[in-house]
């Protein structure tokens, strides 16, 4: 019978393998993507910024960044499907939102929240990992439910119209890859 030193021994040298990786990575983006990624985020973000001075409120967040990274760059992924950003924006909304007008924002009801918005991003197969920002934003930031319509519903919406026009300007993009 193998020693408690040998079987601990295995299983971390197991879990050391398993972290170091088994490929290289296949990421290469074309300069021409890259350029297309780049302005795209621009023309996205200026006009919401635009809106955001001219009406003195928020219309932009921080996790959108991300969102319309994927959207562009990512455009065939199914993180940066339009049911994937909008629904998971909604669902980490709806629950950061509920939690903390019953509950507050204490650590635990933070962690609660990020808990619960993966896990029904995932049951309602709307996986965006932006969207778990937004959970913070939210519980950070002491918002009413005015929040899930202005910024986060027209936001995302805004995302995806730009992502339908700049990703189907490209010859051999075609976006969304699915809408439900």
């Amino acid at each position: 019978m193998a020693s408690k030193t040998t079987v601990n021994e295995h299983f971390f040298k197991m879990l050391i393998g398993k972290m170091s990786g088994y490929s290289k990575g296949n990421s290469r983006t074309s300069f021409s993507d890259a350029m297309i990624a780049s302005m795209g985020a621009f023309f996205c973000v200026l006009p919401v910024f635009i809106l955001t001075e001219y009406t003195n409120s928020i219309w932009f967040i921080a996790s959108f960044g991300a969102s319309i990274m994927l959207v562009i760059a990512a455009w065939n992924a199914p993180v940066g499907q339009p049911r994937n950003v909008i629904g998971s924006y909604l669902i980490a909304s709806i629950i950061s939102l509920t939690l903390s007008s019953q509950f507050g924002s204490t650590p635990f009801i933070i962690s609660l929240a990020l808990c619960l918005t993966i896990f029904f991003m995932l049951i309602a197969r709307t996986f965006h990992p932006p969207a778990c920002g937004n959970t913070i934003i939210i519980m950070m930031g002491n918002y009413s439910w005015e929040f899930i319509f202005h910024p986060v519903l027209i936001g995302t919406i805004i995302i995806v119209l730009f992502g339908l026009i700049i990703n189907n300007l490209h010859p051999k993009r075609k976006y969304p890859m699915y809408w439900w």
